[in-house]
């Protein structure tokens, strides 16, 4: 009796849980966008002959269901947090180490590809009449890779990359990794994968250093910590109860700027954005984000300081904060949104001093680099 009742029982629930799915799908909001991980959802698909006949219909309303599906964040945190802790995260593009990091998968390093951007780099700085320096930044992995397994460790290639940038002809290399596998571990963020003030000051001090000029010291910076910022790596584990970071920040001191955007109306007079503060992702504080342009002008430089043209990723937008108060110009270009040409850029500007600021998986992987002018 007692089993018969207890099967009854396990059916019951079972055709509850049928139901209620669809139920559920059906009678919650519709979103369009998952804060959680920061993307798009998938939308409805429009059926059509030709999509049927090519099986793509079904693909689609597959990642549409799957996108939509009730209690869908708790089930992929559930099993991130299952693939973390029963040792499978070589599967998984992000990696937690021993101290709580959430740390990036590697990209796949293709020498040759590598050789093609380092040499369309030189070209430009041929054309430019300009040594372009290339300021590199390691991967978190790479930094740290004596806080992961060994059999993840292995996969970050950082090395031999940086080598092969120090042999090309044409470039200069800002001697970086070392200093950061030395004294810089906890010079990113746990839940981001760029770098923290200390890190971005390292950073400029090695590229000052290396243009000839004198860095100014930490004093000349007002640091402010702002609390509960969670990074983009998070949101792509999934591991979303990982305690949040402190986002830090260096402001100059007595700085007076105009700010303008290629692709924004307005002129500005700071290099920080607070509104962003309010979003799902805070990253954009620093200059507003990524445009196709930014021109910083310093009012308060020296009749003879430089112009300098910093191409980027989005490193580079909490690095310009400490080059500023050093150049009269700072022209920041990202060639994943820019699509003329730079040489135009540097007679506009009079550039003097060109930097080119990649995290070393966007250098590998930016197929940008390749076509930019």
């Amino acid at each position: 009796m007692k089993r018969n009742l207890w099967n009854l029982l396990t059916a019951a629930l079972f055709a509850i849980a049928l139901l209620a799915v669809p139920l559920l799908f059906l009678l919650l909001p519709y979103r369009t966008f998952s804060e959680a991980e920061r993307r798009y959802l998938a939308e409805p698909p429009k059926l059509s002959e030709e999509k049927l006949s090519d099986w793509s219909y079904d693909d689609k309303v597959e990642t549409f269901l799957a996108d939509h599906l009730p209690g869908r964040n708790l089930l992929v945190s559930v099993n991130a947090y299952l693939t973390l802790y029963t040792g499978r995260q070589v599967s998984t593009d992000v990696f937690c180490d021993a101290e709580g990091y959430l740390v990036e998968a590697p990209v796949d390093f293709d020498a040759k590809e590598l050789t093609r951007r380092l040499d369309r780099i030189a070209k430009l700085g041929e054309t430019m009449g300009l040594a372009p320096r290339l300021l590199i930044v390691p991967s978190t992995g790479y930094v740290r890779g004596d806080k992961l397994p060994k059999t993840l460790a292995t996969l970050y290639r950082d090395g031999e990359a940086l080598q092969q940038i120090a042999d090309a002809p044409g470039v200069s290399l800002v001697p970086l990794a070392e200093r950061f596998q030395s004294e810089g571990q906890a010079w990113f963020y746990r839940t981001d994968h760029h770098w923290t003030a200390d890190g971005a000051f390292a950073a400029y001090e090695a590229y000052m250093r290396a243009a000839g000029h004198e860095p100014l010291q930490k004093d000349a910076f007002t640091r402010r910590e702002i609390p509960g910022y969670s990074g983009s790596t998070q949101s792509r584990s999934a591991l979303w109860l990982h305690p949040t970071d402190m986002l830090t920040v260096d402001e100059p001191k007595d700085l007076s700027i105009t700010v303008t955007f290629s692709d924004k109306d307005g002129t500005f007079s700071s290099l920080f954005f607070a509104e962003h503060l309010n979003e799902y992702d805070w990253y954009p504080y620093f200059l507003d984000g990524n445009h196709p342009v930014t021109v910083i002008g310093n009012t308060n430089a020296a009749a003879d300081a430089p112009n300098l043209l910093l191409v980027k990723d989005s490193f580079g937008n909490t690095l310009a904060p400490y080059l500023v108060p050093s150049y009269k110009t700072v022209v920041m270009v990202d060639p994943r949104y820019y699509k003329r040409g730079a040489v135009a850029l540097c007679e506009q500007y009079a550039i003097d001093e060109v930097l080119f600021c990649y995290s070393i998986d966007h250098l590998i992987t930016d197929e940008s680099l390749r076509v930019l002018k």
